[in-house]
């Protein structure tokens, strides 16, 4: 388990967490707040939508942002030290996650489709395309921790409309139990995921950055879950080697992606329409950074 020191250096360093802690301080929500998953989740999708690379002032936020973060460094140390918080980096429920009938990362949905898991089937080898740009395995192979009714990061990032979150409402989605033993990378940090790209290299489409090859991971894991935790502190923070560097981007929420099929149990949940799960926050912007003194 990472040290509060090594957390607290990770939030600063993540784009991700550095828009989480500034709006949180905004806001003025206490570090006991984000005991309520909805609380967090909320806070977690709007600060991933705030620091999305494709917005037109992205380059300006990355610039300034990381600054006006560790100006609260006091405030992040008190959030990860928080008993309240120590759920964000929690290992996958086996026996508490959710599929959403999204096709890939379209704007169309298959309406009323069950997650066929039995067809599930294992990545590429090596990966290619989207798979080293988005780093990501293509298809809808993945899953969200469903912390209560209406309530998983993928739900909410929906609803956030948070970076390639983008689709039709309502939602159909399922509860899915895992009814067999899998073997899950976990990702709680940008170590983490440095260590995924380094055992099981690809190289990036765009530069000499590492990403995973999903085939060769495949091999070895049944499964790749990012915790909350790990995306507040790894999405979008460069994490560097003498093998090379790395930095997780695009996934923006809490999720498993699975690389085989699975023998699963599954249960139709109420159909999420926009508005619903969570209350949205007040104040739950950026300030004005070009405007800072």
């Amino acid at each position: 388990m990472a040290s509060t020191d090594t957390r607290v250096e990770d939030l600063l360093n993540s784009l991700v967490g550095c828009a989480f802690l500034v709006t949180l301080v905004e806001t003025g929500i206490a570090p006991e707040d984000l005991e309520d998953p909805k609380v967090s989740l909320r806070l977690a999708a709007s600060a991933a939508d705030l620091v999305d690379r494709f917005h037109m002032d992205y380059n300006m936020i990355a610039a300034e942002l990381p600054a006006l973060a560790r100006e609260k460094a006091a405030q992040a140390r008190a959030v990860v030290e928080h008993p309240g918080t120590a759920w964000w980096f929690d290992d996958i429920d086996l026996k508490a996650q959710a599929w959403l009938s999204i096709h890939g990362t379209l704007t169309k949905f298959i309406y009323g489709t069950p997650p066929y898991t039995s067809a599930w089937r294992r990545p590429e080898n090596p990966s290619r395309g989207w798979a080293r740009y988005a780093q990501k395995p293509y298809g809808n192979q993945v899953t969200s921790t469903q912390y209560g009714p209406l309530l998983t990061s993928q739900l909410i990032a929906y609803d956030e409309r948070v970076g390639d979150h983008l689709c039709e409402f309502p939602l159909a989605w399922w509860s899915i139990r895992i009814l067999e033993e899998v073997r899950v990378y976990e990702i709680h940090g940008p170590s983490d995921w440095h260590s995924l790209c380094v055992g099981y290299p690809a190289i990036g489409t765009d530069d000499d950055r590492l990403v995973p090859n999903w085939g060769a991971v495949a091999q070895e894991w049944d499964g790749v879950h990012l915790s909350l935790g790990g995306l507040l502190t790894a999405e979008q923070h460069r994490y560097e080697s003498p093998v090379g560097w790395t930095m997780l981007d695009f996934w923006y929420a809490e999720q498993t992606y699975w690389l085989r099929a699975l023998e699963t149990e599954t249960e139709r949940q109420p159909d999420f329409d926009r508005g619903m799960g969570t209350p949205q926050i007040e104040g739950l912007r950026l300030p004005d950074l070009g405007k800072r003194p």
